[in-house]
């Protein structure tokens, strides 16, 4: 079993103003790699609000020499590829800044599954205060480096192996099942999501 966790930072709302990347491999309960980069908006998407500083504590200046997102793409998205399963927490959020990001630079996403662990926690730990990632990370006694791209990445996918762990499943696809989480597929061809009714 080889699942990928995502995360991204951005400079202000719009889906194009990624400002930092993390994917982190995760396979047989291990962490197999954990990558990060900083990365610099297009011209016109990164205007860095003071909001967004405060919570993530990048500015222009962080990102100024950094590559752009089409300069990643190619290594963020063949972890992606390599994976049962991309995982997020709020993965709405993430999917959309992907998607957004990458139809800018007229860039195919690739072809994969996703599941939200927010879903998924609630689901699973239904009588936890909040379901954000600070709160399921405590709960799972995994100390992490909030709104840090490869830190929040790597949280998340701990944050699954605990719910996995907790439900006797071995699976991502299984503890989705068991949780009644739509599993939803990024189909290359059209950038469309599908939402599978196996699961629904």
């Amino acid at each position: 079993m080889k699942f990928a966790a995502i995360d991204f930072e951005t400079a202000n709302t719009r889906d194009e103003s990624i400002c930092a990347a993390a994917v982190a491999t995760f396979e047989n309960d291990q962490l197999m790699e954990s990558l990060y980069w900083l990365v610099r908006p297009p011209k016109g998407y990164g205007f860095f609000r003071p909001d967004f500083i405060s919570v993530h504590g990048l500015t222009h200046l962080d990102v100024c020499n950094s590559p752009e997102f089409s300069m990643i793409a190619s290594d963020f998205y063949s972890r992606l590829e390599a994976v049962d399963m991309v995982v997020a927490h709020n993965a709405q959020f993430d999917i959309g800044k992907l998607r957004g990001t990458s139809k800018h630079f007229g860039i195919q996403c690739p072809s994969f599954k996703y599941l939200c662990t927010c879903q998924l926690a609630r689901r699973v730990w239904p009588t936890l205060k909040n379901h954000r990632l600070s709160t399921v990370a405590d709960h799972v006694g995994h100390d992490f480096d909030h709104h840090h791209a490869r830190s929040d990445a790597e949280a998340a996918g701990w944050a699954l192996l605990a719910m996995m762990k907790h439900r006797h499943v071995i699976s991502p696809m299984e503890l989705a099942q068991m949780t009644n989480v739509k599993v939803i597929s990024i189909v290359q061809e059209n950038q469309s999501a599908t939402q599978p009714t196996k699961y629904e």
